[in-house]
């Protein structure tokens, strides 16, 4: 809460629906998912009168009625000591299971960050080694790949992480790896075999390995490139064709590569390849390789927040790509992609984490709370909170300045996916 919101200190016996207030407890100290929230109904203020306290704060433009007018002082009496409801201990034992969840969460994220570190690593081993080492440059490929489908690929939600202080220009390790691992999360929602899975996933690492051949005045330039700049990166995937066929790719890898920029419409390249003559494999990269750009473009200021790409995909490009292939994966990433900044209903600000493909309206979210650190940020499942949901859609420059340092939206976005509990599937920040 801004200690610049005007605010005043009230009786608990003149709270009434609609007031904003604050609760001058610990968290673990109340049932409520915050310390300020409006209230919503009779039965949050007799809890707040059950927590013994004598005032709360109260934010005048947050509220949407008046205080009750104060009332009369009586003879003092010695109050009897508040007794806490059934109800009201069962919702603090829940929050003690949250907390729980989340201690075994921020774990998870440690061990997806070591993975996601090993990975770009490994990707970045594979560049330096592709025509020094073409034969450890490819097995090295193939057991990144097996381990992320074999360790990784049971049960999964998508993940997102803002990277925060990336080195200089190692982003062109990130691009491969989240269409390599967005790719394999879409081929086993649509059915496919495990070594169908793992061609997918190869096929999207190594799809960008003609670029290779491209200088990187071209592959860097934030301005609009020239038509004979165009032309040039326009033949990324022929050159791609030619390495993977020198490292002795399979056919369906290749056919990745070479064909990673077609469309459904016939308006792609090299080829003007178009429907079912573009190999199945690819048209589901065509579908994952195209999100990731328009998330992470060369130049940040053009990039658009993951809900953006979804809603731009479908609603102005779906013509370019496999009609089952996008609706599966819109499906995958959910109403509301990793990354969406959101506005919930009790008017906390968050970022999307990770989605429920069973719930879609009810992804997990990291909320701002200023009573919060940064580093402890709260992780909510919107599936265990019935009273809570997403109200709206918010772009990232809307936010303020906290919340957005808070929140550390509109960074580059790398996906990893973890591994799911028996009780929930839960993905990191």
């Amino acid at each position: 809460m801004s200690e610049q919101e005007e605010s005043a200190l009230i009786d608990v016996a003149r709270l009434r629906v609609g007031l904003y207030i604050s609760l001058d407890l610990s968290w673990m100290d109340h049932p409520f998912i915050s310390n300020s929230f409006k209230i919503s109904d009779e039965g949050q203020i007799q809890t707040i009168k059950r927590l013994g306290l004598k005032q709360v704060r109260y934010y005048p433009a947050k509220s949407s009625a008046l205080p009750l007018e104060p009332v009369a002082q009586a003879t003092p009496t010695v109050d009897a000591a508040p007794q806490t409801s059934p109800e009201e201990l069962a919702a603090i034992q829940a929050k003690q299971q949250r907390i729980e969840r989340l201690r075994q969460h921020r774990q998870s994220v440690l061990k997806c960050e070591k993975l996601l570190l090993e990975s770009v690593n490994a990707i970045k081993q594979i560049n330096q080694t592709l025509f020094s080492q073409p034969r450890e440059c490819v097995a090295n490929a193939i057991s990144l790949i097996s381990k992320m489908v074999d360790s990784l690929l049971t049960d999964k939600d998508v993940a997102i992480y803002a990277m925060n202080d990336k080195v200089a220009g190692e982003d062109v390790y990130h691009h491969p790896l989240n269409v390599s691992i967005l790719a394999m999360i879409l081929a086993k929602q649509l059915g496919l075999s495990k070594d169908e899975v793992r061609l997918v996933g190869l096929g999207a690492l190594f799809h960008d390995i003609g670029k290779t051949k491209i200088p990187d005045n071209i592959l860097r330039k934030t301005q609009p490139l020239t038509k004979p700049e165009q032309n040039f990166l326009a033949q990324h995937p022929i050159y791609g064709e030619e390495i993977g066929r020198n490292l002795g790719l399979a056919p369906p890898v290749i056919d990745i590569i070479r064909y990673h920029h077609e469309a459904m419409d016939g308006s792609g390249y090299p080829a003007r390849l178009a429907g079912e003559a573009i190999p199945y494999f690819t048209r589901l990269v065509c579908v994952v390789n195209t999100f990731d750009n328009l998330c992470n473009p060369v130049n940040p200021l053009n990039a658009l927040t993951p809900y953006e790409a979804i809603s731009s995909m479908f609603a102005k490009q779906r013509h370019l790509f496999d009609a089952a292939i996008l609706k599966s994966f819109i499906h995958t990433m959910g109403v509301y992609p990793p990354g969406t900044v959101v506005r919930l209903s009790n008017e906390m600000w968050a970022i999307v984490t990770s989605v429920n493909t069973n719930k879609p309206l009810k992804p997990t979210v990291v909320a701002y709370d200023a009573d919060v650190p940064k580093e402890e940020a709260r992780l909510i499942d919107l599936e265990h909170e019935p009273t809570l949901s997403i109200s709206k859609t918010v772009r990232p420059a809307q936010l303020p300045q906290e919340v957005f340092n808070y929140l550390s939206p509109r960074r580059r976005i790398t996906y990893y996916f973890d591994e799911a509990s028996p009780s929930s599937a839960v993905a990191t920040s």
